[in-house]
């Protein structure tokens, strides 16, 4: 069962999340409404690049990931440590989402986004929990290093 879900369903829910990210992001950043006049503020140039950034970020270490848990091919070429840090910075990414999913659901109403909101936490927290068992599973594997004569 463990092997189903660490090679199998996470892969899959870190690509559909990609593809999430991707399309709102492109979504969000291309469609520019300009309240600036009604909102009396000016919005910064810097917080769309900023926000890109991050889904972009977000979505290099999801797909990145994806391969590392779903192909076995992948991870014979990623060194252990390489391995480790990726999959230890994609679970510390998937609970700053979730917690991004909680904040924003606390401040609205419940209503038709929040299955959503449950669904995103879940598959979240699932993903963070595969990449800490995964790094503490790989650190145990890891090989010794061999001394250098």
């Amino acid at each position: 069962m463990k092997q189903l879900l660490v090679h199998r369903v996470a892969p899959v829910l870190l690509l559909l999340q990609a593809a999430y990210f991707g399309f709102f992001g492109l979504l969000l950043t291309g469609w520019d409404t300009d309240t600036a006049e009604l909102d009396h503020t000016e919005p910064s140039a810097g917080t769309g690049l900023l926000f890109t950034g991050l889904l972009l970020v977000v979505a290099l270490l999801a797909v990145g990931g994806a391969a590392l848990l779903g192909r076995e091919t992948v991870r014979a070429r990623v060194p252990v440590r390489v391995r480790a840090a990726w999959l230890g910075a994609l679970g510390i990414a998937e609970l700053a989402v979730a917690a991004a999913f909680v904040g924003m659901a606390l401040q609205e109403p419940v209503g038709p986004d929040s299955p959503v909101v449950v669904v995103a936490v879940t598959a979240c927290a699932g993903i963070a929990a595969v990449c800490a068992a995964e790094v503490r599973g790989g650190a145990s594997r890891a090989p010794e290093p061999s001394p250098h004569i």
